[in-house]
Formats: C-alpha cells, structure tokens, sequence
C-alpha cells in the first residue's frame, strides 16, 4: 500500500516533550494512543544500492508483527519532508523484495540479486507515544521517540518529534510548529532515523558537499545550506564550517533581497537579522527561536510556491 508522507520533524529532549500532551490540548482536541516499543532494522547491500537509489528499506516489529517499508525518493520544502511509501506485512525480520509493486523498481533491477545481497546495517529501537490531533482544518498525527540509533557497539540517541499531515490543510502543520516554538525548544531534525543510521554505520568524517545546482529557487539553495551546516556540524573540521557559514550568510543576504522585491517584507528584514546573527554567532544560531520560527515560515512559503 503507496501512502505519501508529509511531515515537519523535530529534535526534542525528553525532559522538554512532558510538556506536549498539555500544549496538544490547548491546541485542538487531542486523542492519545498507548505508548508502544518499536523495532526497525535497515537494510542495504555491501555497494549500498538503496542508498545510492535515495530509497531507504526497513522491517519493522510492534507487538509480534512485522512490517517491511520501502520509502521512495521525495522532495523537501525546506523542513517540510514529502517521500512516497510503501508498508506492507512480511513474515520476519528479513524484508522480501518481491512483495513489493514491480513499478517502484529502477529499470533492469535484478531483484533476485538484490535480495540476495541483503544485509542489515543498523537498528532505530524507540518508545513511540502519539497523539491524533484534530484542529478545524486538518487532522495531524504527532509523535514522540525515544530511544537510541544502534550499529554494532555504536550508539546514539534519538529523541524527535514528527508532526505528520493525515487529512486537511497542510498548512497547518506550519501553524503548529509555530505554535508549540512558542513553548518548547524545537531544533529542526533535518536527518531521517535512516541518515542518522547510516552516519553511524559509516562512522567517518562529512566530506565537503557537492556545489548546489544554479537552477535551484533561491530560498531552497540558502535553505540546503543551513540544512548541512546543521545537520552535519559536527562532522566539519573548524575550517570547513567557517568557509560555509560565510557562505549561507552571503546567501541571506540574497535571499534577503529577493524576497524584498516580491513584496516578503517581513521575511526580507528577518533574513537580514539572521544573517547579523549568522556571522556573529555562528553555530549558536541553529538553538535560537528566532531561527526556528523563522526556517518555519520560509518551508511554508516554499511548500505554497510549488
């Protein structure tokens, strides 16, 4: 079953996110789920083919079951993430390629092989509490995990919040993200459960990012710049973040300006202060309200343009 994920995701310490079902409720009305345990495995081949495919493969276990997920490449609007899945039920925790639909597949794949060459990379073992949240105009799914990212003796934690468009308006989910900003400490969690796996698994230092295409809009050019400096802070030697906070500050600035031209006002005289604090402050930006609100409304204003 082909389901299209639309999702803001979200870093949030457990001592922070007590305070969720509290703001949920002043929010709209709020219908808690029991918390439950699940267990994910990663798979890839040696060559890391899914990867290269920029398609992620995981089984799942919740309560006894399995579930095998195939998520497709998608597309971000800045911390907005849309990426087609597949779920469907498998028998273990091995997945079995061929249940999926034939279409998914890259042309001449040879599934056979594939399968064959499957090996389990990583595991996301988490506590999951969620609520279903119903406003006027939309219903979100919000979810909590706790737990950690594992790869062999490798650890990591995993602490997210995902605000995730069931039915209605997506523009809500801005609205909410705007909303609990006022009361928690958000930081934008750029990396899925699947990169941060991967980090793991590789266990090596970021190389220097590819130049970003000319052709992008420019909000989503500045945009992926903030997203790797934050994303990957600290895999960058000293050196190397110096040389790209200049340049995402050179990109507000631009950014700036344009916006100013198509009459963004309000968005245009932020850029600027964020680009004051950009080069001052550097790395503490990325822990400011004022970036996070800030990131928020420009992913709203890019989801709207497409």
């Amino acid at each position: 079953m082909m389901s299209l994920e639309l999702e803001l995701k979200f870093l949030l310490g457990p001592a922070d996110a007590a305070a969720l079902p509290e703001l949920l409720a002043l929010y709209g009305e709020v219908t808690a789920a029991p918390v439950s345990a699940l267990l994910n495995a990663y798979f890839d081949t040696p060559a890391q083919w899914f990867r290269q495919h920029d398609m992620g493969l995981r089984t799942r276990q919740k309560q006894g079951r399995f579930e095998q997920t195939i998520k497709l490449a998608g597309q971000h609007h800045g911390a907005l993430q849309i990426r087609p899945e597949y779920n469907l039920p498998c028998a273990g925790v091995r997945p079995q390629l061929s249940d999926f639909p034939a279409e998914i597949w890259p042309v001449a794949t040879d599934l056979a092989q594939l399968q064959a060459e499957l090996i389990e990379l990583f595991r996301t073992d988490f506590s999951r509490q969620s609520w279903l949240l119903r406003t006027a105009h939309a219903e979100i799914d919000v979810v909590y995990d706790l737990g950690e990212v594992r790869s062999g003796a490798r650890r990591q934690q995993l602490a997210e919040l995902e605000l995730e468009l069931l039915s209605g308006d997506a523009n809500e989910l801005f609205q909410l993200a705007h909303f609990l900003l006022q009361h928690v400490p958000l930081r934008a969690g750029w990396l899925s459960k699947a990169a941060r796996g991967y980090q793991l698994f590789q266990q090596k230092t970021t190389p220097r990012p590819a130049a970003l295409a000319v052709s992008l809009d420019p909000a989503e050019r500045l945009l992926r710049h903030l997203q790797r400096l934050q994303q990957l802070e600290a895999c960058y030697t000293q050196e190397l973040a110096v040389e790209l906070l200049s340049d995402a500050a050179a990109e507000l600035l631009q950014l700036a300006d344009i916006l100013q031209d198509e009459g963004e006002q309000l968005l245009a005289t932020q850029a600027r202060a964020l680009q004051r604090q950009l080069t001052e402050q550097q790395a503490l930006l990325f822990n400011s309200q004022a970036y996070q609100q800030w990131l928020v409304t420009l992913s709203a204003l890019l989801f709207n343009r497409a």
